[in-house]
């Protein structure tokens, strides 16, 4: 008899572990502010107005204060993450000027190419490929360079 009653307080015990495994799970992944999930979930309300966004970023992008140039290419980067169908045509000769402009914050002009980079465009990669072999910017050469390359499919 003890052993039954052993067995079935173990068998709740194991249980109640198991469920409150399973709801700190669920909780994890309501909660989670994980890039990913943003990427695969964006909020409605920007791709609703991605356009009037995309204008206000660029407008950002031409103000003459680095900080707010580059938190406009990483949003930027964000929204090319968060909508990989759209061609983000728009975005392709701003970011080329600020790439190529040696007097721009160099923050902004390594942020920027990874933007044009994430283009995937054959003008984006023209531009950084420009910028990697005439940039006096040594580390932004490098940098640049290394984008350039491409994994070959077999």
């Amino acid at each position: 008899m003890k052993r039954i009653v052993l067995s079935a307080i173990l068998a709740v015990v194991v249980l109640a572990a198991a469920v409150r495994a399973q709801e700190a799970v669920q909780a994890q992944e309501v909660k989670s502010t994980t890039r990913v999930a943003t990427q695969h979930n964006p909020p409605a309300y920007i791709e609703k107005n991605l356009a009037t966004i995309k204008t206000n970023l660029l407008k950002t992008l031409e103000s003459g204060t680095p900080n707010m140039q580059a938190q406009a290419v990483q949003t930027m980067r964000n929204l090319e993450q968060m909508f990989p169908k759209d061609p983000f045509d728009s975005l392709l000769v701003p970011l080329e000027k600020k790439l190529k402009d040696e007097n721009t914050d160099a923050v902004v002009r390594r942020l920027a190419a990874l933007a044009l980079d994430e283009l995937h465009s054959d003008a984006g990669d023209a531009v950084i490929a420009n910028v990697a072999s005439t940039s006096q910017d040594k580390g932004l050469a490098l940098l640049c360079t290394a984008l350039l390359v491409k994994f070959q499919y077999k």
